[in-house]
């Protein structure tokens, strides 16, 4: 008797745990037409609701992508990583010359965003701090922001 009840009751606490594990992503439909509108190639699809904002990770002719889009459903911007080596020399001189030259570079995107500017971007650390710096493709500092 106390061994099925000790595994009635591991069986509770395992399905319990699976629960607590699982997360309902509810992606707005106005997000979901925006995508499907944009990348109609889009292959292995997957979304994330991170509270703030939406985002879907996904394949387009073998090149990784993730696309964002705000609270209302509408695209903001689209990133891919880049190899450093695949950035412009001129971005790269520039961040060489820059205050952040000594950070670690953790890793380099090109993002597209909704108001079709173009940017280089380096996720960059330092001990527990993170910063994103972007450069246009000319090689000029466009923006810092702080790194979750």
């Amino acid at each position: 008797m106390k061994l099925t009840m000790l595994s009635f009751f591991a069986g509770i606490m395992l399905l319990a745990n699976n629960l607590c594990v699982a997360q309902v992503v509810n992606i707005p439909d106005k997000a979901k037409k925006a995508f499907a509108e944009k990348y109609p190639h889009a292959t292995n699809v997957d979304w994330d609701n991170n509270v703030s904002n939406y985002s879907a990770k996904f394949k387009e002719h073998g090149k990784g992508y993730e696309a964002h889009f705000n609270v209302d459903g509408v695209w903001d911007n689209t990133e891919t990583q880049v190899a450093n080596g695949d950035v412009p020399g001129e971005v790269r001189e520039s961040f060489t010359k820059s205050r952040f030259k000594d950070w670690e570079i953790a890793s380099t995107d090109y993002v597209v965003d909704n108001k079709n500017n173009h940017y280089y971007r380096y996720n960059l650390k330092k001990g527990i701090e993170k910063k994103f710096l972007y450069f246009d493709k000319a090689g000029k500092e466009v923006k810092v922001n702080t790194g979750i």
